[in-house]
């Protein structure tokens, strides 16, 4: 590398210290990503208890002090590690992190969020000159937990560091009262229409995308998506006025982690060349969750929040015609709306042997339901990136997904054969609605079936070789960094 460049990424959970979603994967395989790259990497995050109480975290012995007078709120920053070269920071403030819940519980989000994160964001600035070796160059926040940097970083004046700011998902917008400015903490210039208003509210998200100096989101297609009415959730012109600094960079999976060659929560491992220990991943699923198995049956799985967002009503709506007329069994793992919950339950309780539901999340068995399934759905309304489908191709298996987001961009359409030099790797659709979804899952089945399984063998086969990993990803955010680095 040309130039060594300080980065230190800031979000609101990071695996495997705290974690509730995708962003925290993103937070804690990029550093170590950037770090591979010669980057001085590291990470700063609340000090939620389940991450304080990790072994090697210590006190860094540093006071952070947030607003003025009785409104005046203090943290402490502390220091752990993801590995020996990539540190990370913790702010423990107990009045906000010390929960069981990052955002919320019982299904609700905590009220106060907006103080919560406004209080990490202002806290996160001033720890900056506090860091080892110094105030980073720049700083890569993400999603509206920590939009909040991006104006505070800008009020320090020249020579402060960078700021960048990556959207993950726009449908999460970070608002707030009016009446929260206190903890917002800005002067009052930035909460006009140019800045942080929002339709009569405050927007966190919002602050993110107007203050960076450059702005990111997860795959090229959803960069396009979130400019657009039907994605952009009242601030698509907003991005195509701060279209000039947008970026699509897809997300990468940490193949240390995801990878049944050496994957410890399954029973069999497996590569590209032999699926046999697939097969055996498969029968050992199946046995446990008590599916019948038949010839011909192919295993659709999804592992995902049951969630509008994530097109559960889509399967809702096709499982029992995917069980009786495709002779499909269904897998399902996840929590999420008590409505999907009652819904899916009634369709497990009604087809005990075709189809399986798990109202949990658990790491071991989603690496176990990769490693089993024959197709993976990821039926979204949207999907800025999904990490679904990219663990689906590592896996060996086969993603059904709507062709919108990240979803478009790492997943080929079977055509019925594949082109000399380009794999398919599964099958899309595009309306949302249950006649499309179905008829996808139709024609994944129909392949499943073709010559004896023959070609869904090699499909698989060649899933496993695509290549998503973060050093892509990384490669392309540095090329972002450096320009900013040396502007004024």
């Amino acid at each position: 590398m040309p130039q060594r460049l300080k980065v230190l990424i800031a979000a609101s959970e990071v695996t495997p210290l705290a974690q509730t979603g995708g962003l925290a994967e993103v937070a804690g395989s990029l550093p170590l990503a950037f770090s591979d790259l010669g980057v001085d990497a590291s990470v700063i995050m609340p000090g939620y208890s389940v991450a304080l109480d990790r072994p090697g975290v210590v006190d860094a012995g540093v006071d952070l002090v947030v607003g003025e007078g009785k409104d005046a709120v203090t943290g402490r920053l502390y220091r752990g590690s993801l590995t020996e070269k990539v540190p990370v920071w913790m702010i423990r403030c107990d009045r906000y992190f010390a929960r069981d819940g990052l955002y919320g519980a019982g299904g609700e989000a905590y009220p106060d969020n907006p103080e919560r994160f406004a209080f990490f964001s202002r806290a996160a600035v001033q720890a900056l000159e506090h860091l080892e070796g110094g105030p980073p160059d720049i700083v890569l926040a993400n999603d509206w937990q920590t939009g909040l940097m991006m104006p505070h970083l800008l009020l320090l004046g020249p020579g402060a560091p960078k700021g960048v700011f990556v959207i993950h998902n726009q449908g999460f917008l970070g608002l707030a009262p009016l009446e929260k400015k206190a903890a917002v903490g800005l002067p009052e210039s930035f909460y006009g229409t140019e800045g942080l208003e929002y339709f009569g509210l405050l927007s966190f998200l919002k602050a993110g995308i107007v203050y960076s100096r450059t702005l990111v989101t997860v795959s090229p297609t959803y960069a396009k998506e979130i400019q657009t009415p039907e994605f952009g959730h009242g601030l698509d012109g907003l991005l195509r006025e701060h279209s000039f600094k947008l970026h699509g960079i897809l997300n990468g999976v940490d193949y240390n982690v995801w990878n049944p060659e050496d994957d410890p929560f399954i029973p069999c491992a497996y590569a590209s060349q032999n699926l046999e220990g697939k097969a055996r991943c498969r029968e050992a699923f199946m046995n446990a969750a008590g599916l019948a198995d038949a010839p011909g049956s192919p295993l659709f799985v999804m592992v995902s929040r049951l969630t509008a967002q994530k097109g559960i009503s889509l399967v809702v709506e096709a499982a029992q015609e995917m069980m009786d007329s495709l002779n499909a069994r269904i897998a399902i793992l996840g929590t999420g709306d008590a409505w999907f919950q009652s819904q899916l339950k009634e369709l497990a309780d009604a087809n005990p042997a075709r189809m399986w539901l798990k109202l949990d999340y658990s790491v071991s068995l989603s690496h176990l339901m990769m490693a089993a399934a024959d197709f993976v759905m990821v039926p979204s309304t949207y999907e800025p990136c999904g990490l679904a489908q990219l663990y689906a191709l590592r896996y060996g298996a086969v993603p059904v997904v709507r062709s919108i987001g990240g979803l478009n961009d790492t997943v080929r359409d079977f055509a019925g054969r594949n082109p000399a030099g380009l794999w398919d790797t599964g099958f899309k659709f595009g309306a949302f609605n249950r006649n499309a979804f179905y008829r996808a899952v139709r024609r994944a089945t129909e392949m499943y079936r073709q010559d004896g399984g023959a070609v869904f063998g090699q499909m698989c086969a060649n899933n496993m070789l695509e290549d998503f990993s973060w050093k892509t990803s990384a490669l392309s955010y540095y090329s972002l960094f450096l320009p900013i680095v040396k502007s004024a």
